[in-house]
This record gives C-alpha cells, structure tokens and sequence, in this order.
C-alpha cells in the first residue's frame, strides 16, 4: 500500500473543510463567521473517526488523525476482541 491509499476519505474530506475553512473569516459577516465555526466542528469530528489502534505494554493505544491518543476501555477491548480486530472504533 502506497502512503496516499493508507489515508481514509474522512481524513481528506476532513482535510478540504479546514483548507475552505481557513479561507473563511470570523470578522466578516455572520453567516461566514458561522460557516468558518461548522466547518472546523466538522473537520474535528471526521477526524476524529480515523483511529488507528497500537499496541502497547500498558494496553491497546488508539491514536486519532489529530494525534489525540487514549488507551482502549475493557469494552472495546472485548469488542474488537469478539469482532476479530476487523471493526471501525468509533469513540
């Protein structure tokens, strides 16, 4: 797998609000204020659905595209357990 194909459509489409976003002002008008404000909620919650799980001494660590980390709970670990690994993790 090449570099380009590893990374998930949501952490593109996530990618293109933040560039439209940073083209947005929050001292224009309203309506661009609040478009600017959805579009960088939205690109933080597409986001936040790319997680990748590693493992560690401590526990299953999983890592957002944003670089937020936290270990695994006991559920999703029994969860991705049951499931065979191959599940979204969704927080």
């Amino acid at each position: 797998m090449t570099e380009k194909s590893k990374v998930s459509y949501e952490s593109k489409l996530a990618s293109k609000c933040q560039g439209v976003a940073s083209c947005l002002s929050y001292n224009g008008p309203k309506h661009e204020a609040e478009a600017k404000h959805i579009l960088h909620e939205a690109s933080h919650v597409l986001d936040s659905h790319a997680i990748r799980v590693h493992q560690k001494v401590d526990g299953l660590l999983m890592i957002d595209a944003r670089g937020k980390c936290r270990y695994m709970t006991w559920r999703e670990r029994i969860a991705r357990w049951l499931l065979g690994g191959t599940m979204e993790i969704r927080p």
